[in-house]
């Protein structure tokens, strides 16, 4: 124990952390911020990161007119450099009806990551999901018909991103249109229904007419994965064959403490950085309940009915053990991104502390997760520590 405290006092002192003296050493765990003195200030995680790459947080900036709330002000403005709206710029929030666009939650947002010198990053903008129900709609009622949805698409993509231009420089322009089966290709959306198939295509074109200097993003989940690796290759190849903009791929990264397998991950990043891609980590979050799903698909859901006790054992608090194996998981997972920084552009992690996550509510609704680097007090977990580990290695010295 006393050499891993000396280690963490090398990695916090090398990335501008003064948490402890050194006749501290053999004092409190400093994988504990609670155990150490409260008056000196934490250092921010983008500054452990460097150069290496952006780190990002999901958020957005308030719901139904309501400011975003202190305490995930506080931590995103402090230790991340780029921001993703949560839900404000999906086409539902931005455009519930035709032709009326809603941009005042986005721009607050926009106005925030720009205050804390932060990048906003634009999420999404094409999607089965989150979408209106009239975007796939003809006058007459009946499903729209390929020029009117490719109009709307492009009226769409041109206002918003031609909004932002400039401001937001990555795109998430198409969003999760891989199957998950092992068949098809692409999902069957309302968007492959309504044009076809080179409808990612298109979507791509018309992001780069509307911004031609912005970084555009083709995002999924899975995708880290085997089964779901080869079907993007094979998706991405012919993209890029037909000469669509298509620069990153975007990995989201929804995983849990038992999958995936890291070893396939890695071998994900070096495939798609052979198509000449840049790769992006854009949701990631380590949830530590157990589920029968490992996908990221919103429309599943799942019940704990009569299976509480097991499905949600942590309502109580996180026991120690398992913070420790969430932080190795944590320390792992951006060793490998640290490793291939150079093609690794942003990692953001979705949500900002363990009581904003999504996951407490999926699949299974009304649990208590504990899949981010902070806790619901907004206290950095030890999580975030072997984050930090990861991102300053110890430098050998000479003997």
């Amino acid at each position: 124990m006393a050499d891993r405290k000396i280690l963490w006092l090398c990695i916090l002192a090398g990335a501008g952390f003064v948490w402890a003296s050194a006749d501290e050493v053999s004092g409190p765990d400093l994988a504990r911020p609670e155990a150490v003195a409260e008056e000196v200030p934490l250092a921010p995680l983008k500054q452990a990161a460097g150069d290496a790459f952006l780190v990002g947080i999901a958020m957005d900036s308030g719901y139904r007119g309501r400011a975003a709330d202190a305490l995930s002000v506080r931590i995103a403005s402090t230790h991340f450099n780029a921001v993703t709206p949560e839900n404000s710029m999906k086409p539902m929030a931005l455009q519930p009806e035709e032709g009326r666009f809603e941009f005042g939650t986005a721009d607050r947002l926009v106005a925030m990551a720009e205050e804390w010198g932060a990048e906003p990053i634009g999420h999404c903008l094409v999607w089965h999901s989150q979408t209106p129900r009239w975007f796939f709609r003809g006058p007459d009622g009946e499903p729209v018909d390929r020029a009117l949805a490719l109009q709307r698409m492009r009226t769409h993509i041109a206002t918003v991103v031609g909004r932002y231009k400039g401001k937001i420089k990555q795109w998430d322009v198409v969003n999760e249109a891989i199957d998950d089966g092992p068949r098809a290709l692409l999902r069957r959306s309302p968007w492959l229904e309504a044009i076809g198939e080179d409808y990612i295509a298109e979507a791509f074109r018309m992001a780069h007419a509307a911004d031609p200097d912005a970084v555009l993003i083709y995002n999924d989940y899975g995708i880290e994965e085997r089964h779901k690796r080869e079907k993007a290759v094979r998706l991405l190849r012919s993209l890029l064959d037909q000469g669509v903009p298509v620069h990153a791929v975007g990995m989201q990264c929804h995983w849990r403490m038992e999958r995936p397998d890291l070893a396939e991950v890695e071998e994900s990043i070096k495939a798609y950085a052979e198509l000449g891609l840049q790769v992006m980590i854009t949701e990631l979050d380590i949830g530590v309940l157990p589920t029968h799903y490992s996908g990221a698909d919103v429309g599943r859901q799942e019940s704990m009915q009569g299976r509480e006790a097991v499905m949600n054992p942590y309502r109580d608090g996180l026991p120690d053990v398992v913070a420790q194996q969430h932080a190795e998981r944590y320390r792992q997972a951006f060793a490998m991104f640290h490793r291939h920084r150079d093609v690794i552009g942003r990692v953001t992690l979705w949500g900002v502390h363990d009581g904003r996550s999504w996951l407490n509510h999926f699949p299974i609704r009304g649990r208590t997760d504990y899949p981010m680097l902070f806790d619901r007090q907004g206290e950095p977990k030890p999580a975030f520590f072997a984050v930090v580990e990861a991102l300053q290695p110890p430098i050998a010295l000479a003997e």
